[in-house]
């Protein structure tokens, strides 16, 4: 190490110096005079460069001489090393700032750089023609130019995992979505991009699919219609009867097929500020369950378990919840085999009321648990089709959950069987017309 180094001289340096100005004073009897003089002067030295570094850290003057002999050329020199290191990399620093700005300038998306407190501090020139944001904004918070309560509530929440959808003008046709993506010591990227060509193509396509299923439906009512008549008229045609009950199974297939898809078109249509009614989930459960005992006979039978609690009511839409809790019950019927176990619960729980099936069917692999929910997404295209299952079912029950802040859960492994659940958050839970202390119905 240096300074060890330049130390030792300088202590070597001073001593010498000392000893050499006492040795004189002896022999000229001077000796307290000159050493006293000698440390003084020395003291002097030391002053007038300490004022030398106190006016270069003050900026009075810009170089240092580095080249004093002694240990504060040492100093001058490590400090003029620290002084160019620093503007090299304030230079490098100023480089990357640049690009930086170059490149965010070029993006297609806004860009909006936020301080700790969502303060502005810096945006490119998107920003401007999406968000309204101008340079001259800088400083103040953005909440204060975008003032739309989603937006809001998207930073107070401080969960920045999913973008934000926004439509800044009540009824405009510009739809944005927007996402904040924290860097740095608590800074913040605000990042928008115009989605509204995206909106318009998934409206085409709802309103496409709504039609097209409703258009569909009048033509396939004809043909079971026609069907069933020529079943009654077979006569002495017995060879007839295979074709028919073919066209007919798959002329029902269709039909089931195109209510779903227009149960899935008025579930992305619906608006969020729709009026929720009083709906008795125990009674909806107990509804249910005829519709899937009927299933269940016709597939061999199942033993039911049934852990009910009693007098939950929950505002929503009946309709929905039926179809979510409809859709879970006769996917356990159609994928476990006859004689098997299906256990039905719902309960209080502290996040709100959880409805669960659990089955003891075929399973399914983890690689599939992932996309069960996507549309006509099968795990085995042969077997589903056999136990009469659309692709759809789930899809519906995921968008009705959606509509509820809530999703689905998914365990299963081949062999042992499945369970689907759902937790209805405690927000939509009334008060129950008997008492919140119920108890259950156990029924197998």
């Amino acid at each position: 190490m240096m300074l060890p180094t330049a130390w030792r001289e300088e202590l070597w340096t001073v001593g010498g110096l000392l000893a050499l100005v006492w040795l004189v004073g002896l022999l000229t009897g001077l000796a307290t005079w000159l050493v006293t003089g000698g440390i003084l002067a020395y003291l002097l030295w030391n002053l007038y460069h300490l004022r030398l570094l106190i006016r270069w850290l003050d900026r009075s003057t810009k170089q240092l001489p580095y080249s004093t002999p002694g240990i504060w050329g040492y100093v001058f020199f490590r400090v003029e090393v620290r002084r160019r290191k620093a503007a090299s990399g304030k230079k490098q620093i100023g480089r990357l700032l640049k690009e930086f700005k170059t490149s965010t300038r070029a993006l297609p998306y806004a860009t909006v750089v936020l301080n700790r407190e969502f303060n502005i501090q810096w945006l490119n020139k998107a920003a401007t023609t999406l968000l309204g944001v101008r340079k001259s904004d800088a400083g103040q918070p953005i909440t204060n130019l975008i003032r739309h309560p989603d937006f809001h509530q998207y930073l107070d929440a401080g969960d920045f995992d999913q973008p934000l959808p926004l439509q800044l003008l009540p009824g405009g046709d510009t739809r944005l979505s927007l996402r904040v993506v924290a860097y740095g010591q608590q800074q913040y990227l605000l990042l928008a991009r115009d989605v509204t060509e995206q909106h318009l193509i998934e409206l085409m396509r709802r309103d496409f699919i709504a039609n097209a299923s409703h258009e569909l439906r009048t033509p396939l009512s004809v043909l079971q219609g026609s069907i069933e008549q020529l079943e009654a008229g077979i006569g002495d045609k017995p060879e007839l009867e295979k074709p028919l009950a073919r066209m007919k199974r798959q002329s029902q297939r269709m039909m089931f097929i195109l209510q779903d898809l227009l149960t899935l078109a008025r579930l992305e249509s619906r608006h969020e500020d729709e009026q929720l009614q009083s709906v008795s989930l125990s009674a909806l459960v107990a509804e249910v369950m005829e519709e899937v005992r009927v299933a269940s006979e016709h597939r061999g039978g199942h033993r039911f378990h049934l852990d009910v609690a009693e007098n939950v009511q929950a505002g929503g839409q009946r309709e929905d919840l039926y179809a979510a809790m409809s859709n879970l019950l006769m996917n356990a019927v159609r994928y476990t085999p006859a004689g098997g176990d299906i256990t039905v619960t719902l309960k209080r729980v502290p996040l709100g009321v959880r409805f669960e099936v659990v089955d003891t069917g075929v399973g399914i692999l983890p690689q599939h648990l992932a996309r069960l929910t996507e549309r006509f997404y099968r795990v085995d295209v042969g077997r589903s089709r056999e136990a009469g299952g659309t692709g759809l079912g789930l899809s519906i029950v995921k968008h009705v959950l959606e509509h509820y802040g809530s999703s689905l859960e998914i365990s299963s492994w081949p062999g042992t069987g499945s369970t689907f659940a759902f937790t209805l958050p405690g927000k939509y839970l009334e008060e129950s017309r008997s008492g919140l202390g119920a108890d259950s119905r156990k029924a197998s």
